[in-house]
């Protein structure tokens, strides 16, 4: 479809007006976008509300722990259906909520579009910094209420006319003055939120970040950069010193070269013909080498020459796709209702990450489940297992939702309000070799 403006005659007077009418429309298009988004949230948030009035939706019991669980399953419920994290439903649900409680101006105005649910999540953010803490008077809870009015009919009024820089900056100043902690104790609430995240990215490559002091985050990259310095002038050393950091950072959190070193078990699958791969070609069945990748397990394909680099520092290995495991125990019938560590390997390799539809959480950190409850006669059997995620292990034994595993060991979801999950377009981590 063409742009209605292309037959805009050139001469500047009717292109300044068409530019100005496309504009009109595009600010047009994010009233309605915001209005939507506004939308979205609070029916996400009365949806949760019904499932916490009528908890036997979800759950068997009634009292006080059923009631979260009712909640929990609400919100996976919702994840399904709009195919999105647990988390990201979590947090539009708790901005939404707490707009709702605390900033009735300014959500008001994300109602008619007016302001972003963007600007929206900064103030409830903004809010932690003024609550009261529990237990507290009710002179320290009128404060709270106080603060909270402040902040929302700044932040109604900045939302309308600042950039999102500028509301951001207003608002913190505006905080920093209610805030009745002192700086002191904000930077030590802030310490014991301290941790450390990886975020995967493409080609093999992740992020690894520290959520740490920030005298300590310089201190490390000194030393970092001092080494570094150190290294480059080395003449056989070829490294930029952006590389060089970044490799020592590796090297000392792995402990190479040191006693401690790490000893994590990482899966990895390497074909054998990704190893000969020249010999392959040689025999003129290049195509055959590769069309088979190696795969760190539960994250995806890794590049030929870091599958034969693990290949060659590998200590010692086994062959799970050419060779049949003949060591595994695949049948316990009701002899232990654990699996054991060769079956555990096994399901990693078959799985990678959670057996559940869409859950890509590693299959190494799952708990081992029984398609038949142990209690219900099941059996530890290879083919009886499965990895579910602790929280979908939960979901499972402790809400009305189904899980029914497929022919393929993918395990679909039927929630108590009838939806089915769908299973997303993924080829198995590893071919079962019986």
């Amino acid at each position: 479809m063409e742009p209605w403006f292309d037959d805009v005659d050139d001469r500047p007077r009717d292109a300044a007006f068409f530019v100005e009418s496309a504009l009109d429309d595009l600010q047009c298009a994010d009233v309605d976008l915001n209005r939507y988004e506004a939308r979205r949230s609070a029916r996400i948030a009365d949806a949760v509300a019904l499932a916490r009035r009528n908890p036997q939706v979800y759950v068997h019991g009634t009292d006080k722990d059923a009631l979260g669980q009712a909640e929990r399953a609400a919100i996976f419920d919702v994840a399904l259906r709009l195919r999105c994290s647990e988390d990201y439903v979590r947090g539009v649900l708790f901005t939404a909520e707490q707009a709702m409680a605390h900033l009735p101006l300014l959500w008001q105005q994300a109602r008619d579009g007016f302001v972003s649910m963007y600007l929206v999540g900064r103030t409830v953010g903004a809010l932690a910094r003024v609550r009261a803490d529990v237990g507290a008077s009710e002179e320290e809870l009128e404060l709270e209420r106080e603060a909270m009015r402040l902040i929302d009919q700044a932040a109604s009024e900045w939302a309308l006319s600042c950039p999102p820089a500028a509301f951001a900056r207003r608002l913190r100043t505006l905080v920093d003055r209610l805030d009745p902690i002192g700086a002191a104790e904000r930077h030590a609430r802030k310490v014991r939120e301290r941790r450390v995240v990886v975020q995967e990215d493409e080609d093999g490559m992740s992020w690894f970040m520290a959520y740490i002091p920030t005298v300590e985050a310089i201190a490390a990259k000194r030393r970092l950069t001092s080494t570094a310095k150190h290294l480059q002038k080395h003449p056989n050393e070829c490294r930029t010193r952006d590389q060089i950091r970044a490799d020592l950072c590796s090297e000392w959190l792995r402990g190479i070269g040191t006693p401690t070193a790490v000893k994590t078990k990482i899966f990895v699958t390497i074909p054998v013909e990704l190893l000969e791969a020249e010999r392959e070609a040689e025999r003129t069945n290049a195509a055959r080498a590769a069309a088979r990748q190696a795969e760190l397990v539960g994250h995806g394909p890794i590049d030929p020459l870091t599958a034969k680099q693990l290949f060659l520092d590998a200590k010692a290995f086994r062959r799970v796709i050419v060779d049949p495991i003949r060591s595994v125990v695949v049948d316990m019938d009701r002899r232990s209702r654990r699996a054991t560590q060769a079956q555990r390997e096994w399901l990693i390799l078959q799985h990678g990450t959670c057996a559940r539809d869409g859950c890509n959480r590693l299959a190494q950190d799952a708990d081992i489940d029984h398609k038949t409850p142990w209690a219900q006669g099941g059996r530890t059997d290879i083919e009886e297992l499965r990895p579910l995620c602790p929280r979908d292990h939960v979901h499972r034994h402790l809400t009305r939702a189904i899980y029914r595993s497929r022919p393929d060991r993918s395990v679909q979801v039927i929630t108590p309000t009838g939806h089915h999950s769908t299973a997303p377009s993924r080829a198995p981590a590893a071919e079962p070799p019986f």
